[in-house]
């Protein structure tokens, strides 16, 4: 490095690995609450102590040779400030906000019914539910923990096995169950899911009574009885009069069985060690930090 050592401040150096990790100014000033302008002088002046450029100024920003080497050789400093800032962060009485996003259905079948347990344990934590079918970033820090059923492969998101859902075709026990019964499917968002792709192959040649974005409105419009629809089996007791039926009561040829599918509790390497996000990430998996 060339220049004063001590204009190598921590700011600059967390800024130059945010907009590495992130592929742009305005998304790692964003993400770490600082103008873009404070994020660009950041930069600069890191690269003045570098004495050479460390990003290439295209789109997303790239890492040039030097940039490369500096962030590798960050790497081991960054994880320290971060071990020591989640040290200074643990006390008895965890505060602050955790943020948790994940689709809509897990947010009001599993995770509302349990926050009064959540309350008892960290009475001074504070959740903040997002609910949603879109992937929230936790790179970009819009949340600290994510419920997902898509295993990450980037090796910055740190994931762990919560849930494994089995399916079954069901049907209100007023639905009069024929080879040709009507069914009803997802769209939109969810259009593309693998339980909607098996429904469109299964009822091949029969066009679909309803589709809706959202699978609880499914599974409500399956126990008003307008029709057969591939559910979670966890959600069935929830449902009044919804039994599951076999695919040859309703017309489906008894082929591949309905994949199964895990959710994964996701958080960012960088969040992972500090204690509040480590106490959500606990009591997701029914473990007691305490």
């Amino acid at each position: 490095m060339h220049g004063d050592p001590s204009t190598m401040e921590w700011d600059h150096l967390r800024t130059f690995e945010a907009v590495a990790r992130l592929g742009s100014v305005t998304a790692a000033a964003k993400a770490l609450g600082v103008s873009q302008s404070t994020a660009s002088r950041h930069l600069a002046r890191l690269e003045e102590s570098a004495g050479s450029p460390l990003l290439m100024r295209s789109t997303p920003l790239a890492l040039t040779e030097r940039g490369a080497s500096v962030l590798a050789a960050m790497r081991p400093m960054l994880d320290a400030a971060r071990a020591a800032e989640a040290a200074l962060e643990d006390t008895p009485e965890l505060r602050g906000e955790v943020t948790v996003t994940s689709t809509s259905e897990i947010v009001r079948w599993e995770l509302v019914p349990r926050l009064a347990q959540f309350h008892v344990a960290y009475p001074h934590l504070r959740l903040r539910l997002l609910a949603d079918n879109r992937v929230a970033s936790l790179a970009a820090g819009d949340a600290d923990v994510a419920l997902r059923m898509v295993r990450p492969s980037r090796g910055e998101l740190i994931a762990r096995r919560w849930r494994t859902i089995t399916y079954g075709y069901f049907a209100s026990r007023r639905l009069e169950l024929h080879a040709r019964a009507p069914w009803l499917g997802l769209a939109g968002s969810l259009a593309t899911i693998p339980e909607q792709r098996h429904a469109v192959r299964a009822f091949a040649g029969r066009a679909p009574r309803l589709l809706v974005e959202d699978v609880e409105a499914l599974a409500l419009a399956v126990a008003a009885g307008l029709g057969v629809a591939i559910l979670p089996r966890a959600l069935a007791p929830r449902l009044v009069d919804v039994v599951e039926v076999s695919p040859r009561e309703i017309g489906v040829e008894r082929g591949a069985s309905i994949r199964t599918r895990d959710v994964w509790i996701v958080v960012h390497r960088s969040r992972q060690r500090v204690p509040r996000v480590r106490a959500v990430t606990r009591w997701l998996a029914g473990e007691t930090a305490r």
